[in-house]
């Protein structure tokens, strides 16, 4: 089993560097296609220039906030672990001060850029915020904070298309019925696979601090239920690219969604947790891609 730590910073390099591996920027490539592929799927067409720019300034200012919580709340913890303890808010390369006003500003710059979406992304913002600020105390008392973690990348899609529908229905009920539900749904199962090839190396580490997960709860039981997970995510996406009458190209993306999910799979069956994490990442893309490709042309 490989040790590794998408969080870490050993090296000792500019400032913007450790604020990079702080926030593990890479890994904003897991929500970004999916709020895309919410806006596409939602409208069936190019949604406008401007609120695509919102949907990213939006990710990226709640997800900087919630990763940025995520890592004040488990110093501590990761303080322990051999596998986290390089962290930059563990080593003091940036400080409780600096995570708590980077917290603050990139609230307060979520809640903007929502507002200058639609009247509907603003409302729904407070609640969106509370499901992300609130993810890294779920494992101190249920297994379910994996489904935690994976509902903030379904919220993804449904942020997306929130984006996009609020700017044609003047009713919530149209809106909400208007997402994308089966890629909604989808994404949650996704997420829980590969959050538990983060968290099954910490089992035995999680197990001794009273942490829980489904690696904790399953043990060597965990990796098959991650891939059964993912597995499922597989079906509904299959089932949304036919209920959204998607085109060839996007049932193309989502076999090449699966087959790497596959792969990521068999890598973790290896252990290289890592590797496998990672490559959950270009399956995201891709199938994020393909189903834009197809929709756009």
């Amino acid at each position: 089993m490989h040790s590794w730590d998408p969080g870490g910073a050993t090296e000792s390099k500019s400032k913007l560097y450790i604020y990079l591996r702080f926030l593990r920027i890479e890994q904003t490539f897991f929500s970004l296609p999916m709020a895309y592929l919410g806006a596409f799927v939602a409208i069936k067409r190019i949604p406008p220039i401007p609120i695509l720019i919102l949907i990213f300034l939006s990710l990226f200012f709640l997800r900087t906030a919630g990763m940025t919580n995520d890592n004040l709340a488990d110093r501590e913890i990761d303080a322990r672990n051999p596998r986290t303890r390089t962290r930059p808010l563990v080593t003091g390369k940036i400080s409780v001060k600096e995570a708590k006003i980077i917290i603050a500003l990139s609230l307060v710059l979520f809640f903007i850029s929502a507002y200058f979406v639609n009247f509907y992304a603003f409302i729904l913002s407070p609640l969106v915020a509370l499901v992300v600020m609130s993810y890294p105390y779920m494992k101190r008392y249920t297994a379910f904070a994996n489904y935690h973690l994976a509902s903030i990348q379904g919220l993804a899609v449904f942020s997306g298309a929130v984006a996009v529908l609020g700017l044609y229905y003047n009713s919530f009920v149209q809106v909400m019925e208007g997402i994308p539900w089966f890629f909604v749904i989808a994404t949650i199962f996704w997420a829980v696979g590969f959050d538990l090839y983060n968290h099954i190396p910490d089992a035995e580490f999680d197990k001794s601090m009273g942490l829980h997960s489904f690696a904790v709860l399953l043990g060597n039981k965990a990796l098959p239920f991650a891939g059964l997970n993912q597995l499922i995510s597989v079906v509904l996406a299959f089932l949304g690219d036919w209920f959204y009458h998607l085109g060839i190209i996007a049932y193309i993306a989502t076999v090449l969604h699966g087959l790497i999910m596959l792969y990521a799979f068999y890598l973790a069956n290896k252990g290289n947790f890592g590797k496998a994490f990672y490559y959950n990442i270009y399956s995201s893309v891709v199938l994020g891609i393909g189903v834009i490709i197809d929709i756009a042309v």
